[in-house]
């Protein structure tokens, strides 16, 4: 289902059941209400080590990367070992207990996977004559890193984002340039990523949290007008 068509089942559950005017209800509104329950269930899955649906997964297929100086001190010159990293940061992704809830990261032409690893895990790998070779990332400042001089070339990232819109907005490599592209895209018309079965369960989890909102506010509404 598109993000536009999940809006609007929530804005006609909403108007069937608070009878009053919903002016203040944006899409917008109702669209983070979605994706933070949409993240609570999926978590929910992740921590009980249950199996996540593939419908619940964004691929971003041609991820550019660049060639990166091994520090980030822009007082200092090179040391003379580059490294490599995503040109534009990553959409964050969802997270269990201990760790990103991030499917695979793989070379463009699928031949060859890349794994997590943290920083003490990647200085004591690189000690290691059986898994030095091994390709690495790490996490830093919502960017991959790669800390290999040779590029793993263009590579594609299957994860699950916490905002599916900004999962959308992410610059592929075969786009052209354009400054004002992005912005001029219906966002009604992305998918909403989820799996059937969650569905229902999100929306009417949001739609409670909405009501409860408004509940809220009517009460901050009355207790302004007594205190004047």
């Amino acid at each position: 289902m598109l993000i536009g068509e999940v809006i609007q089942r929530i804005k006609s559950l909403y108007n069937g059941g608070v009878q009053s005017d919903d002016s203040r209800l944006s899409s917008r509104h109702i669209y983070n209400k979605l994706v933070s329950c949409r993240q609570v269930l999926i978590t929910q899955q992740a921590r009980k080590h249950q199996k996540i649906s593939d419908w619940n997964f964004v691929v971003l297929p041609c991820v550019e990367l660049i060639k990166v100086p091994s520090h980030e001190c822009s007082c200092l010159t090179s040391l003379g070992c580059d490294i490599w990293r995503t040109k534009y940061p990553l959409p964050k992704p969802l997270t269990d207990l201990n760790k990103h809830l991030i499917s695979f990261v793989i070379t463009i032409d699928n031949s060859q996977l890349i794994a997590e690893a943290t920083r003490e895990e990647f200085l004591y790998n690189k000690g290691n004559k059986y898994t030095s070779k091994n390709p690495k990332y790490i996490i830093e400042n919502s960017h991959l890193y790669f800390p290999v001089q040779k590029s793993p070339g263009i590579i594609k990232i299957k994860f699950l984002p916490e905002d599916l819109i900004e999962a959308a907005k992410y610059p592929s490599f075969c786009e052209e340039e354009c400054t004002d592209c992005q912005d001029c895209r219906d966002y009604n018309l992305v998918e909403f990523a989820i799996d059937g079965d969650l569905l229902e369960p999100v929306i009417q989890m949001a739609r409670e949290e909405l009501v409860t909102d408004f509940a809220k506010q009517k009460q901050d509404i009355h207790n302004d007008t007594i205190e004047k």
